[in-house]
């Protein structure tokens, strides 16, 4: 019999906007079969799923402003998160054994417990649309600020320090930690014009993207952020010179608004 390997994905668009589902596979029978489960809040649009250290897997309902918690048998329970539209997207699994999450539209970095505690922290920069997230080597979590330009890194305790990204309008999105170390992530760079770089951002514009014009005058890229030897800028305590991301030399996303 050979061997065999499941993963969990999320339906975010489409007649399935509400599922999060079960690929099995299985090297011997050279079976593949998908098991969806429906979310109990309709059009809830799931976009990122993380396993938890509970067992579960933990997931982001972006639309219904929850965080969604299925086990492997398919029971589902949901959380809502305390700041009403914040839009979850990016999460993680911490190393504090709780689960840590990016607000697009609320501006946080939230936690929540396997219990479904959630705590919010608010990220320095306004509107800075926090994205991706990933956990770091350092047991912090680092996440991209798609519209404040930066890279940002909270402890476990909710300190939060930003790092701003050497290309302007670079919108980073997504984030992971490389086998090096260090923390690499995607920058979907473009010069807009005509506005602002995200004139849609709603749950709408989820199943039905409107992006400003761009004129690609620059290529997209991907970036290395090594881990900092000092603070830069952090909240509630002292400015310091912001450390530059120009290491020697989110991957990307499968969703896409």
């Amino acid at each position: 019999m050979g061997k065999g390997c499941t993963g969990w994905f999320a339906f975010a668009r489409g007649l399935a906007m509400g599922t999060v589902a079960l690929l099995s596979w299985s090297a011997g029978a050279g079976a593949q079969v998908v098991s969806e489960f429906a979310t109990p809040t309709p059009s809830s649009q799931p976009l990122f799923i993380a396993a938890g250290s509970d067992g579960a897997l933990w997931f982001t309902e972006f639309s219904a402003n929850k965080i969604g918690r299925i086990t492997t048998a398919g029971t589902i329970t949901e959380f809502p998160v305390p700041t009403n539209a914040a839009n979850p997207a990016g999460i993680t699994a911490g190393s504090d054994g709780a689960l840590w999450f990016a607000e697009e539209n609320g501006n946080n970095i939230a936690r929540i417990t396997t219990y479904g505690a959630i705590t919010e922290f608010p990220i320095p920069t306004g509107a800075s649309f926090p994205i991706g997230i990933a956990a770091g080597p350092d047991g912090a979590l680092w996440f991209a600020e798609a519209d404040g330009d930066k890279i940002g890194r909270i402890t476990i305790s909710g300190a939060v320090t930003e790092f701003p990204v050497p290309t302007a309008a670079s919108n980073p999105e997504d984030i992971t930690a490389g086998p090096d170390g260090a923390l690499w992530f995607t920058k979907q760079t473009a010069t807009i014009s005509g506005g602002s770089r995200h004139p849609a951002r709603s749950p709408s514009s989820r199943s039905q993207p409107q992006r400003a014009s761009q004129s690609a005058s620059r290529p997209d890229r991907i970036a290395r952020c090594g881990l900092p030897r000092q603070a830069a800028t952090k909240s509630g305590g002292s400015r310091q010179p912001a450390r530059s991301l120009r290491s020697p030399p989110r991957p990307l996303k499968a969703f896409r608004r």
